[in-house]
């Protein structure tokens, strides 16, 4: 009687598709690098963001493991939803991933946008306008910064996005492997700068200076890499669509190397900033740009990231075009991935009866749901103008990285339950490392005040959104029980 009915979706993906998946996912040029770069020097001062990334890295294995196993078991879409529906209660896994994996994560990719016009392109014609001497691209630069202008293009990058997506994810696997060589080609380019820039006895000097570290704030950056590594697991939320997911082994290669590659170009970068820019001068920069006292590019835009701060070394011109064309073309992705992934969240819990089943609309020919991309279009817009025209609210949104935390740790406990009802020990040893993992980060997100994450506003407002998404869950339930006489836990027990 409650048979599910077919999702509509077809196997698009391959396991090599699932690695540059998730490794443009993560980015090479994702804001939480910018956050790493910016934030390790005033709040982890003298911890090392080489050992931390790359011990991060390795303990995290048993995190991509434990994904991989309950992919197998739970091959549908929307990964962590049904991890947590099917384990625990369907509240639970509603109330945590509709906020954490669709709401906020719309939430993101508006700032992605964003950030692509603050922190890539202003630069940019910053650097082609001294370069030419050009009053047109003076004209450009100056006013790339208005509200205006940042709302217009951003808005006609979600809208790409949502057109993209719609053509299904066959058009997309397609697509993302012409992304992937240009962001490949662009982290190339950034490392050809900044090495070139480096003697190698600065380099030499940085690697030697591993030796005298702060292991505390070593572990403690940690806090600030894992919001883009942790992203590693992105391609969960399409396992209906992927082809090969009950191959455990393949899948974590396939999650742990998209991360391992990502982790390779954070250290490189770093060393390659320290060598050229020095970590003194490094600090100072980070340290005025959270005081708000830097002043021209560096003060006009989100803070001293490298691709800008790589404008003040000269650099060769074709060399930092390719830079730039691969970073804006790999964070857009993310918008992409993100507005993918959300939307099979969303069809998932229209499937389930716990959002209208309108939502669940597949699309004949691209076999997308329509509808519930243009939900996440509609509220990534809507999160855009409030970031663009209203950016004072900035502050009461700062622990959103604390809610998406907690999707991590409950699926971490899902991966506990199930191990117990396999008997599974190895299963239990990975889902309680990535527990632990996970449990630590969001504990830094309170030792270290610093951050901003955890301010006492933004957690009322993020813990006001649970509640109201409990309310939503407890109505709705109501309501089916009231014309079918079941409930929604009812529902997915037959399935």
């Amino acid at each position: 009687m409650f048979k599910r009915n077919a999702s509509g979706l077809v196997k698009a993906l391959k396991i090599r598709d699932v690695f540059m998946y998730d490794s443009l996912t993560i980015s090479l040029f994702s804001m939480m690098w910018f956050l790493l770069y910016i934030f390790q020097p005033v709040a982890f001062n003298g911890g090392s963001i080489v050992l931390g990334t790359a011990l991060l890295a390795l303990v995290s294995i048993p995190f991509f493991i434990t994904y991989s196993y309950l992919s197998k078991r739970y091959p549908l879409a929307g990964g962590d939803y049904i991890f947590q529906s099917r384990t625990m209660h369907p509240a639970i896994g509603f109330v945590f991933t509709f906020t954490g994996w669709v709401i906020w994560q719309l939430f993101f990719i508006a700032w992605f946008g964003y950030y692509i016009v603050d922190v890539l392109l202003i630069p940019y014609f910053y650097y082609t306008a001294n370069l030419t001497n050009s009053w047109v691209l003076y004209k450009l630069y100056s006013i790339m910064g208005s509200a205006y202008i940042v709302f217009i293009m951003t808005t006609v990058m979600l809208i790409l996005a949502f057109f993209i997506s719609l053509k299904g994810l066959r058009f997309y696997a397609k697509l993302q492997r012409f992304i992937f060589l240009l962001m490949v080609v662009a982290g190339a380019s950034a490392l050809a700068i900044l090495f070139g820039h480096a003697s190698f006895m600065n380099v030499n000097a940085t690697l030697s200076s591993l030796r005298s570290i702060n292991w505390m704030n070593t572990i403690g950056t940690w806090a600030l890499s894992w919001g883009a590594i942790g992203y590693g697991m992105w391609s969960v939320l399409n396992n209906e669509e992927i082809s090969g997911v009950e191959n455990r082994k393949m899948y974590s290669i396939a999650m742990v190397g998209a991360v391992l590659l990502n982790v390779l170009y954070v250290i490189a970068v770093w060393i390659g900033l320290k060598a050229t820019i020095g970590y003194s001068q490094m600090s100072n920069l980070s340290q005025l740009w959270y005081d708000g006292k830097l002043t021209g590019l560096l003060g006009q835009i989100g803070g001293p990231y490298y691709t800008a701060l790589m404008v003040f070394l000269n650099p060769n011109p074709i060399l930092y075009t390719l830079l730039i064309i691969g970073a804006v073309v790999s964070m857009f992705q993310v918008i992409i991935a993100i507005m993918i992934g959300s939307s099979r969240v969303v069809l998932a819990q229209s499937l389930d009866g716990i959002l209208p089943l309108k939502l669940a609309t597949v699309q004949d020919r691209s076999h997308s749901p329509i509808y519930s991309l243009l939900f996440d279009l509609a509220v990534s817009i809507l999160w855009l103008a409030l970031i663009v025209f209203i950016p004072q609210i900035g502050p009461f949104f700062v622990s959103v990285v604390f809610a998406t935390q907690v999707t991590w740790i409950l699926t971490m406990v899902s991966g506990m339950i199930i191990a117990f009802k396999d008997k599974n020990a190895l299963l239990f040893f990975t889902s309680t490392v990535g527990f632990l993992l996970n449990a630590l980060i969001a504990a830094f997100y309170i030792i270290y005040p610093q951050l901003g994450f955890m301010s006492t506003t933004s957690m009322i407002v993020v813990l006001g959104v649970f509640a109201i998404a409990y309310l939503y869950f407890v109505i709705r339930n109501f309501y089916l029980k009231k014309r079918t006489g079941f409930t929604i836990e009812d529902r997915i027990k037959q399935l």
